[in-house]
């Protein structure tokens, strides 16, 4: 897997997932891992969750920790739980750092009674891409939520070891899958 960290603070409108985005910030033939932080502002319109978009929600939040992820020929049901797997590595990596539970309800987390996250999987042309993102500012956010910044962690520190986690948890996995025999 690609590990790509982004130096600028990039604005999130929804737009960025997408096969495009990727071949713009890690050309190849990997899956990769996109990392960034900046501001989360997505409408309605650009919702994938059908379900928060008939509902009329939005996203909002002055400054969240960002990871794409693009799996290439990866079905949808296995990137949900790829997804769930990296929001549990988040969930912990968290926890330990801070010293503050971190809850995780399906593929969102919640910690001091505010939620911590957003996430979402989908499927694109080359295969499935995941967003997930974390809250480091909450002022304005549309619910009660909780950042990195209120539980006293360093934005480029947690993203750096959740794409260290994630990139380990493929690798250890693959070398599971690729060590044992089949049986008949």
């Amino acid at each position: 897997m690609k590990i790509v960290q982004l130096e600028q603070p990039l604005r999130y409108d929804g737009l960025q997932l997408a096969t495009a985005f990727f071949e713009r910030h890690a050309p190849g033939e990997a899956d990769a891992m996109l990392l960034f932080a900046g501001e989360a502002d997505v409408p309605v319109e650009h919702l994938v969750d059908q379900e928060d978009a008939e509902a009329g929600a939005f996203i909002y939040s002055p400054l969240m920790a960002h990871a794409l992820v693009e799996h290439r020929g990866l079905g949808l049901p296995e990137a949900v739980w790829r997804q769930r797997v990296l929001v549990r590595l988040a969930a912990d990596w968290i926890a330990s750092r801070s010293g503050v539970p971190v809850a995780v309800c399906g593929n969102d987390l919640y910690a001091r009674d505010g939620k911590l996250s957003v996430s979402v999987a989908t499927r694109s042309p080359r295969g499935c891409l995941l967003h997930f993102g974390v809250n480091v500012d909450t002022e304005g956010a549309p619910v009660r939520a909780t950042g990195l910044r209120d539980l006293r962690l360093n934005v480029r520190e947690y993203l750096a070891a959740l794409g260290r986690l994630y990139a380990e948890e493929l690798s250890g996995a693959a070398h599971a899958a690729a060590k044992v025999r089949p049986v008949p």
